[in-house]
């Protein structure tokens, strides 16, 4: 998995520190930095991410999805993770993705009764193509759904655009 190389690689570094040259330190600091950006803006997302091999299976969950699903599926085939199914999803987005489209769709999930909106997307790693999807649950129809802004506020949002 190329999370797990990229985090025992993190730890390689942090355990080589002290024989490391002042510019590889700022290169390794600045590493870290963007790391826990990208991190926090992940963890920030209140939907769910993942990331999908080309044979379905899952390489990257966000930890929302994690504490979703109460484990990591990190290895396991998507569909029957998220579906329980033996199978590949009849409409599942891969192909399209993986020949560098974009998908949106809104699905239903019968395991958990509910409507989410789906967004797969390529994503390229070492030369090879992933598709990256998030998800937000829907609580009622696609277009229309409610934002909390903060305690007490609330917005819609009509067809991509906030309406106050």
């Amino acid at each position: 998995m190329w999370l797990a190389e990229a985090i025992g690689a993190i730890h390689t570094l942090h355990g080589e520190e002290q024989n490391l040259t002042a510019d590889h330190r700022r290169l390794v600091d600045a590493w870290r930095e963007l790391w826990g950006q990208y991190q926090a803006i992940i963890d920030a997302f209140d939907g769910l991410i993942y990331i999908c091999s080309p044979s379905g299976e899952i390489e990257f969950v966000n930890r929302h999805l994690a504490e979703m699903l109460g484990y990591s599926p990190l290895g396991q085939k998507c569909y029957k993770t998220f579906y329980n199914l033996d199978h590949p999803c009849p409409r599942c987005p891969k192909e399209k993705v993986l020949r560098g489209e974009t998908v949106r769709q809104k699905s239903f999930n019968p395991q958990n009764q509910q409507t989410n909106y789906q967004v797969a997307t390529p994503f390229f790693l070492k030369g090879e193509a992933l598709m990256l999807v998030t998800v937000q649950h829907l609580p009622g129809d696609c277009h229309t759904q409610l934002i909390a802004l903060g305690p007490g506020e609330a917005g819609e949002e009509v067809a991509g655009r906030q309406v106050a």
